[in-house]
């Protein structure tokens, strides 16, 4: 399983739990599964303490793309059950068509635009968020692979 970081400009934590409410289905407390509990694509959360940053660089280049800090982060975890970079790519598209936001995934230090999403761009030849076709290139074995 992986980790994209979501960063909101504009947003309250009460206005984006009313968002999540509407468009995935509510777990405990502020716990979001897409698109149903019981078989989720990926997963959504607030991040815990200060995770929302891999280091001080990750957050200049998030403000940058921005413009400035953003107001709310927001964590969708995914890949456990099901790939998900196409579903999870699609719902940022519709949530960044309500809300300024940028994100960023595990494979590259890029911070992702709506624009680049929609055109399903690849930066270092990968699709965002495309963790089983980065293992497969890489010959890495998904963590949650079975040993025979």
């Amino acid at each position: 399983m992986h980790s994209i970081f979501v960063h909101l400009l504009d947003v309250s934590r009460d206005e984006i739990s009313d968002y999540f409410d509407a468009h995935a289905e509510r777990g405990l407390r502020d716990h979001w599964y897409s698109p149903k509990r019981s078989d989720p694509v990926f997963t959504i959360r607030f991040p815990h303490g200060n995770s929302e940053f891999r280091d001080a660089e990750n957050r200049n280049h998030v403000a940058a793309a921005l413009g400035r800090a953003p107001d709310l982060t927001v964590q969708f975890d995914a890949g456990a059950k099901h790939p998900g970079h196409k579903e999870l790519r699609a719902f940022l598209v519709a949530l960044f068509g309500e809300f300024t936001g940028v994100a960023l995934d595990d494979l590259s230090q890029h911070v992702w635009t709506v624009d680049e999403l929609k055109a399903d761009t690849h930066v270092g030849g990968f699709a965002f968020a495309d963790h089983e076709s980065w293992r497969k290139q890489h010959k890495v074995q998904a963590p949650n692979a079975r040993h025979g």
